[in-house]
């Protein structure tokens, strides 16, 4: 069914601008998608989405709107403007259940899990995770203090991967060293000091990856627990890289073992 809002000043529109802010997305339990790509991937993924605003239909839309028991709302540019926040928004945007994926249920027979300790930067978390998608991760947990999975920024930054593989948030680091030990994941951590060479490596048919902030690192606790610590071979001078290209690069290296 769709109906047509106008007003900045209705409620729906204030309830739906204010997931901006974390603490409304919990009180809610919903979080802003914005484009059509990304609103095709939940619906395609069978997220619950609760409502979609739109300044005008994607092309073959119409019967999609006609026959969803979603409801759809027409808006004007002003309106979709102040639901997301952005000059420029795309045409449109929805308002979508959040998930909470479990640890205790998370149990991958095999392959990659990236583990992300106090990534902070909202685009560095959504690219790492649509590049843990694109590698064939089985999955992806945030340590606490990581960024919010469900900021709009990361939501935006995913492209859609969000939606194609179970992330686990607010993870403890001694709950993640108890559920490698019991699913028999081998934990990798990337470091600097007293770490191997990841191209020479052979990895683990399980293994359980920890990235680090680009401030801070992998945290100590997590360092001591691991197995392997791995750092990528750099013949430039920078002394370091950006966390969300260091990630791809040791995340190929994975795929690639693992292919072999």
């Amino acid at each position: 069914m769709i109906s047509t809002l106008t007003s900045l000043k209705n409620d729906l529109v204030k309830r739906a601008a204010s997931l901006k802010m974390k603490k409304y997305r919990q009180k809610e339990g919903l979080f802003l998608l914005e484009g059509k790509r990304a609103v095709e991937e939940a619906l395609a993924s069978h997220w619950t989405l609760r409502a979609l605003f739109f300044t005008r239909l994607p092309e073959g839309w119409e019967r999609r709107a006609e026959e969803s028991t979603l409801s759809w709302y027409e808006v004007p540019l002003p309106v979709l403007q102040k639901i997301t926040a952005t000059e420029d928004p795309q045409s449109v945007a929805a308002l979508v259940e959040i998930r909470q994926e479990n640890l205790d249920s998370f149990a991958p027979e095999r392959g990659l899990v990236l583990v992300l300790d106090q990534i902070r930067d909202p685009g560095n978390l959504g690219t790492l995770i649509r590049t843990a998608d694109a590698l064939g991760a089985a999955g992806v947990v945030l340590l606490e203090d990581t960024a919010d999975l469900y900021n709009p920024k990361v939501v935006r930054s995913t492209m859609g991967s969000l939606f194609h593989l179970p992330v686990c948030t607010g993870v403890k680091a001694g709950k993640l060293e108890a559920w490698c030990r019991k699913n028999g994941y081998a934990l990798w951590a990337t470091a600097l000091e007293g770490a191997e060479d990841v191209t020479k490596l052979q990895w683990p048919a399980k293994t359980a990856l920890v990235l680090g902030s680009e401030a801070e690192g992998v945290s100590p606790e997590i360092l001591a627990a691991a197995d392997q610590k791995v750092k990528i071979p750099m013949a430039g001078q920078a002394e370091s890289l950006n966390v969300a290209v260091a990630g791809g690069i040791v995340m190929f290296e994975a795929a690639r073992s693992f292919s072999s």
